[in-house]
C-alpha cells in the first residue's frame, strides 16, 4: 500500500506502513464497541455523538480556535500533528489528531487524505479511496495535486490487485481508473517522480510488463525512491530490462 501524502514525506505512507496491515479492520459492524477515536470523524454520521462529547468538542474548537486564531489555521496544526503521528507509526494518535483537524475545518483535505492514509494501512481501500476522492474535492493547494492524484491512481491498482479472479471486469475498470489518475498526475507535474515509480509499480499488476519498464526509467531518471527491494527482480523474470 502506499500513500505519498506532503511534498516532504519522501516515501508514500502506504509503502512505509505496509507492514501494519495486520492491524485489520477497525468497522463497527464488527467491533460495535469500538472506540470513536480510532475512526474517521469520530464515526459520524453512523454512529451518534453522545452530549457530553459534542459540549467538549464545543470547548475543544473555542479553546483552539482563540490558541491558533481561526479554526482554518488551528486545523491545519492538528492535520501536521496526525502526519508526525503516522510517519512514527502511532496510528491512534494520528487518527486522534486528524478527527480534531476535521472538527476544527470540515474542508481541509489533509485531514481526509489522512483518514485515507490510515484506512489502507488498515486494509479498508474501498473506504480509503471515498476519503481520497473527498480530500482531491477540497484541495486547496495546486502543488500538492500530482501527489494526491497518485495516491488516488495507487490505491485503484492496490485494490484491482487485490480482486478474485471472479471479478475480473471489476478489475480491468479498476486499473482503467488507476491509469488514468496516473495519467492526470504526470500531465499535472511530468517531472513527479513518485508517480511515475508508482505506476511502473501498477503495470506490473497489470502484466504490461513493456510499459513498466518505460516508467521504471523514468522514474529512475528522476531519482525516484527505490523500488521495493524484489520489484525489479520479478520484472526482469518477466521480461528482461530493455537496452
Amino acid at each position: 500500500m502506499r500513500i505519498t501524502v506532503i511534498s516532504n514525506f519522501k516515501r508514500s505512507v502506504l509503502t512505509a506502513f505496509a507492514g501494519l496491515a495486520f492491524l485489520g479492520s477497525l468497522a463497527v459492524a464488527e467491533e460495535p464497541t469500538v472506540n470513536p477515536d480510532r475512526l474517521p470523524m469520530f464515526g459520524q454520521p453512523k454512529m451518534t455523538r453522545p452530549a457530553h462529547l459534542q459540549e467538549a468538542d464545543e470547548a475543544f474548537i473555542r479553546d483552539n480556535t482563540l490558541r491558533y486564531k481561526s479554526r482554518q489555521a488551528a486545523g491545519a496544526a492538528f492535520a501536521g500533528q496526525g502526519w508526525q503521528a503516522l510517519r512514527a507509526k502511532q496510528l491512534d494518535a494520528a487518527m486522534l489528531s486528524f478527527n480534531r483537524a476535521w472538527l476544527l475545518d470540515g474542508k481541509n483535505y489533509l485531514a481526509f487524505w489522512g483518514f485515507g492514509a490510515l484506512l489502507s494501512v488498515r486494509g479498508r481501500l474501498l473506504e480509503a479511496l471515498e476519503q481520497l476522492e473527498t480530500a482531491s474535492k477540497l484541495l486547496g493547494e495546486p502543488i500538492q495535486r500530482s501527489a494526491l492524484l497518485a495516491d488516488l491512481a495507487t490505491l485503484h491498482s492496490e485494490y484491482a490487485a487485490s480482486l478474485p479472479d471472479s471479478q475480473q471486469l471489476e478489475r480491468a475498470q479498476r486499473f482503467v481508473v488507476a491509469n488514468n489518475r496516473f495519467t492526470e498526475c504526470l500531465e499535472n507535474d511530468p517531472s513527479f517522480a513518485g508517480g511515475w515509480r508508482e505506476w511502473a509499480i501498477s503495470l506490473y499488476a497489470q502484466e504490461r510488463y513493456s510499459e513498466a519498464w518505460a516508467r521504471v526509467k523514468r522514474a529512475r531518471e528522476l531519482r525516484a525512491d527505490p523500488f521495493p527491494p524484489d520489484f525489479i527482480k520479478k520484472l526482469s523474470a518477466k521480461m528482461p530490462e530493455p537496452k
